[in-house]
């Protein structure tokens, strides 16, 4: 097989075909360098001073997007962003609310919502809330000049779009009425529950829409907001919960992605043990699943044997032990997701979330050179 670019290589995968080798990717929306973790990155490898945040209001603890080290690190894919989640999503400076209107308090590097707005109001409140207008937020003349920048100096790339809003509208509308309360709700007044969970996905749908007005013709895939539902050995709500109130929501968000373009890929990203879901996100029209964590509760084999026909899996790479851990233990671990997920195409290699600041620079790239010595195909691992 001769040598693919970027874009083609992505795509294939994405097509569920084998490409030249498994691609790669770095700081999408659920998978980046946070903040104390680039800087590292920048000192190890003598790149220089940090570039100017890609958040405007600097609200998360990933708020840098770099292509220094995308290049040094020679991953297939480049991003487009919204600006919607400068303001609706968790705050770690500034302003102490988002456009959601949900506050946030800050404690050393942690950040946890605070005095939830709609905490105990009822449907009639609920409607009177002042949902946020996607208009005021979304940036359209950022999308366009970064889309740009990218078809100039990465036209050899996968382009793809970071997600329009932090949260799914599962964990939107828990932060909005106060996770308890909401985790109470579903049981005891679903009414409430699902009425938070329409509100808030209609603002992503609206914010979403005006976002692939700017770029959805020029992407190779859309990421939509994740939203987490496992533990580390189950789905921390029944599936029937999930069935019933979150999926038709979510069925909203990717069909609103595939009305604007039929043949545009979507990842989902859901962290924990979701093995009981996964048939329902293809049933919706999930296209690329994120993050792939390695927990026992999860048999990544006998899932990618079930739907590898009909899902890209992205991810998988292991924070906790493999990349804090020894160099022969960052290859062994993406040698693992190689077996596990890259038989017949369809795998994008990554870490299984954000990468912190325990996890040493030369390991990060030794994970991608990992990736491309043993992600050749035919494999060989």
């Amino acid at each position: 097989m001769g040598s693919m670019t970027s874009r083609e290589r992505v795509q294939a995968a994405i097509q569920l075909r084998e490409p030249d080798r498994v691609p790669t990717a770095l700081w999408g929306s659920y998978y980046t360098l946070n903040d104390d973790t680039y800087f590292n990155v920048l000192r190890h490898f003598g790149l220089g001073e940090p570039v100017a945040p890609f958040r405007k209001q600097k609200p998360r603890n990933s708020n840098y997007y770099d292509e220094r080290v995308l290049d040094l690190l020679g991953t297939d894919v480049r991003y487009v962003w919204s600006g919607f989640t400068d303001l609706g999503g968790a705050r770690m400076d500034g302003d102490c609310k988002d456009a959601w209107g949900v506050e946030w308090q800050r404690s050393g590097p942690h950040i946890t919502s605070v005095n939830p707005p709609l905490n105990g109001a009822d449907l009639e409140q609920i409607e009177q809330y002042d949902w946020p207008d996607p208009e005021k937020y979304l940036d359209t003349a950022l999308i366009r000049q970064r889309l740009e920048f990218l078809k100039r100096n990465y036209a050899d790339h996968a382009l793809a779009a970071r997600a329009v809003n932090s949260y799914g509208p599962f964990e939107q509308a828990a932060v909005l009425r106060g996770r308890e309360d909401f985790y109470v709700d579903m049981i005891a007044e679903p009414q409430i529950a699902c009425r938070l969970i329409e509100k808030c996905t209609d603002v992503i749908v609206r914010a979403q829409e005006i976002y692939l007005e700017r770029c959805g013709r020029e992407i190779d895939f859309l990421e939509i907001p994740g939203d987490d539902y496992g533990g580390t050995s189950d789905l921390m709500i029944s599936p029937a919960s999930f069935d019933e109130m979150i999926k038709p929501a979510l069925k909203r968000i990717v069909d609103s992605a595939k009305a604007f373009r039929s043949d545009l890929p979507v990842a989902f990203h859901s962290d924990g043990a979701i093995t009981a879901i996964v048939a329902s996100l293809v049933e919706i029209g999930v296209d690329i699943l994120n993050p792939l964590e390695p927990l026992e509760a999860m048999d990544w084999l006998q899932i990618k044997k079930d739907f590898g026909d009909r899902l890209c899996f992205m991810g998988g790479v292991d924070l906790k032990k493999a990349l804090p851990g020894s160099a022969e233990d960052v290859i062994a671990d993406v040698e693992r997701c190689v077996r596990t997920f890259a038989r017949g195409g369809g795998y994008i290699l990554t870490s299984a979330n954000h990468m912190q600041a325990d996890i040493p620079p030369a390991n990060i790239q030794m994970m991608f050179d990992a990736a491309r010595t043993r992600g050749v195909y035919p494999l060989d691992v």
